[in-house]
């Protein structure tokens, strides 16, 4: 996604969501279950490389120049802290799915919850 594009607010994502199918809704919770776990991959993955890169700047020698190792923190850091911004917008996406599944009568498992739901 662009920088100048922006997702679609909360309150008009659960209007949207009304008109779609039972099969929509389920594909999109999936969808969006599998892109935080991603986003969440690549933070662990970014968090290892700042340990990585903070080692290799105290490792150099003091005449050494270190200024692109500190732009890849930089960036490490900031990219982090989109993906927690993306993730927290996909889990409010992913509560406001559930709330129409159960307007529905549908029964789906909540987020991080495999005791409740249907088993086919």
């Amino acid at each position: 996604m662009s920088a100048e594009t922006k997702p679609i607010n909360i309150n008009d994502f659960q209007i949207a969501i009304r008109d779609l199918s039972d099969e929509n809704l389920h594909s999109i919770k999936n969808q969006l279950i599998n892109s935080i776990s991603k986003l969440k991959d690549t933070n662990d993955i970014l968090k290892n490389e700042i340990v990585s890169t903070k080692e290799e700047i105290s490792n150099l020698e003091t005449n050494e120049s270190h200024s692109q190792l500190k732009s890849d923190l930089e960036l490490y850091g900031e990219s982090i802290e989109e993906n927690k911004t993306v993730i927290e917008n996909q889990n409010l996406r992913l509560v406001a799915l559930d709330e129409e599944l159960k307007r529905r009568g549908l029964v789906t498992l909540e987020s991080g919850d495999e005791e409740n739901g249907v088993y086919l």
